[in-house]
């Protein structure tokens, strides 16, 4: 059985893909420090606690058959405040699992964000953006991107960067409901208390993908990875829908929802208020994503849509076992 090793297996997407990968036939190492700020533990997959830098955690990593990268400090605000701590484990852990695979021939898929493209000069954002960070959390995920594209251009393990946009919708595990505080969910949760509060400018525009939709792409990689990649063996794919809203737009359709289905109810207004990211967060209002050589490559489309998720998660609000 071909066995996969996830780094950062406790976090949102790790707890999330690691019985995904097994329903698809795969063994699994997970391997977790338990330091992150959400901790998805499966019976069924014991998670190794040990730093996915330690030497201990790199041999066990690199007797897989592939690994998969997740493991970060995540987030514009946690790099913000510890840009030295930060970057030891997203910049130079990167580098020593990237070594570590490199010596043994493993092929390596890195989990990235399109917030490294920045203020791109042409838009929609394709496959072959360039990296133009603008904030700490941007530049240490471009490091690691040329870290992991460098390995596969050595010849001597193939890789993969995954650049992942807004990702929402959530899972249960046992009877706890799993899910990440993106706008989406935020909102679904306001929706009931009667208001929604966008953060300044709101005409910040986003693409946002459905959580299945992001498992897939990762199951799409670790196949591709291991049947016949490229000569090059590296490639970048774009993990977004190409559904692009403005945060005004996203508070606007969950609004109407909830008050479709709750016509008795008085409808949620909607407050912009001070942003406490601005200066740090993209504030773009044309931002779209295209996923032509992403869907060429792994053979796969999106599936969900947010107007066609929306009342899953105003439903997870009210019982999260939803």
């Amino acid at each position: 059985m071909t066995r996969v090793g996830v780094t950062g297996a406790t976090g949102f997407i790790g707890g999330a893909l690691l019985p995904h990968l097994a329903a698809g036939g795969f063994d699994l190492c997970p391997v977790d420090d338990a330091t992150g700020p959400m901790q998805v533990d499966h019976v069924e997959w014991p998670v190794q606690a040990r730093d996915f830098r330690s030497e201990d955690a790199l041999r066990l990593l690199t007797e897989c058959d592939v690994v998969v990268h997740l493991g970060a400090v995540s987030g514009v605000m946690a790099c913000a405040e510890d840009p030295a701590g930060s970057a030891r484990i997203n910049v130079e852990g990167t580098q020593r699992l990237a070594d570590a695979c490199a010596a043994k021939g493993v092929p390596l898929a890195f989990a990235s964000s399109l917030a490294v493209v920045g203020v791109p000069k042409q838009l929609p954002v394709t496959e072959d953006t360039p990296a133009r960070p603008t904030h700490e959390y941007a530049r240490q995920k471009a490091a690691a991107e040329a870290i992991v594209h460098g390995l596969a251009r050595s010849g001597k393990a193939p890789s993969a960067v995954l650049r992942m946009s807004n990702v929402y919708g959530g899972y249960l595990v046992g009877n706890r409901r799993v899910a990440k505080g993106n706008v989406l969910q935020l909102f679904a949760g306001q929706a009931a208390q009667g208001r929604l509060t966008v953060n300044a400018p709101g005409t910040q525009r986003r693409d946002f993908v459905h959580l299945e939709d992001v498992l897939a792409h990762w199951g799409a990689t670790v196949r591709w990875l291991l049947a016949d990649p490229p000569s090059s063996g590296a490639s970048t794919f774009n993990v977004a829908s190409g559904e692009s809203y403005s945060v005004l737009e996203i508070a606007d359709k969950v609004a109407r929802r909830w008050t479709a289905l709750h016509p008795e109810s008085v409808p949620p207004k909607i407050d912009v208020v001070p942003n406490p990211r601005e200066g740090v967060e993209l504030v773009e209002p044309e931002f779209s994503v295209s996923r032509a050589l992403t869907e060429q490559r792994l053979g796969l489309k999106c599936q969900r849509t947010v107007d066609g998720s929306l009342d899953e998660l105003l439903a997870s609000t009210r019982d999260p076992r939803r």
